[in-house]
């Protein structure tokens, strides 16, 4: 029964995503003024190369990994194995997304306010925080089951690289029916559950609280010419 009701929402969610690329909202780019994503998401270059690796967010208190797609399309296990070994800039400690799921009454599937479906409460998971709040996205049914709303779809990617307009993984199991994980589909605003095993998804990685920014080259020049003026001034000093 659960696994009918699945398959029946992957082939409708497989219509909305061929319709999605039909109307060419798969190559977004950062939409100034459209979510938050300007003034809550805080670039960090963690390898020290002048160039933005991640970002801190500031309401979620987690940093994301600016690359959105690292590795590709991958299976559930495959994901959670790829993103607790990665390491950028010698920082580790990623992991998946989270959705938060109590177990009951498992996907509460509605068109707003809840933990799955369309316009679902933000609270309930940082994906659907990103892309409804952070980038201001629209889900393909409005509040009221409408469809389809206008403007709906990943239309603004904010300043993530690779950003796909497809599902992408959590790091958290459906605790109603632990073959399953719960997902997010970045094509059309809808969180859900899809299978582990059977289905390969995209993923994306996030790290507790901030990492903080790596100094400009400059400053790295000012601190070593401080340190250097300090000794040569000990040296000089008489004794």
């Amino acid at each position: 029964m659960m696994e009918s009701r699945f398959m029946k929402r992957a082939a409708i969610g497989s219509v909305v995503a061929a319709s999605a690329l039909a109307a060419g909202v798969a190559q977004a780019d950062g939409v100034p003024g459209r979510g938050t994503w300007q003034t809550t998401l805080q670039p960090r270059d963690i390898d020290g190369d002048t160039v933005t690796d991640a970002f801190y967010d500031t309401v979620l208190d987690i940093t994301w990994l600016r690359n959105a797609n690292v590795d590709g399309l991958m299976d559930w296990a495959t994901a959670r194995s790829w993103v607790n070994t990665l390491v950028v800039g010698g920082v580790g400690g990623w992991r998946l997304p989270k959705v938060e799921d109590t177990g009951a009454p498992g996907c509460n599937h509605s068109y707003a306010g809840t933990d799955c479906g369309w316009n679902v409460d933000t609270a309930t998971g940082e994906m659907a925080h990103l892309y409804y709040v952070t980038l201001g996205n629209k889900a393909y049914f409005n509040e009221s089951g409408a469809w389809p709303q206008p403007g709906w779809g990943l239309t603004n990617t904010g300043g993530f690289q690779d950003l796909q307009s497809d599902t992408y993984w959590s790091g958290t199991t459906f605790a109603t029916y632990p073959p399953n994980a719960w997902t997010f589909q970045t094509f059309d605003g809808r969180q859900s559950y899809d299978n582990k095993a059977a289905w390969a998804f995209h993923a994306m990685a996030v790290r507790p609280g901030d990492v903080p920014a790596v100094p400009e080259p400059q400053t790295y020049a000012l601190m070593l010419m401080g340190v250097g003026t300090l000794v040569l001034a000990l040296r000089r000093r008489p004794r």
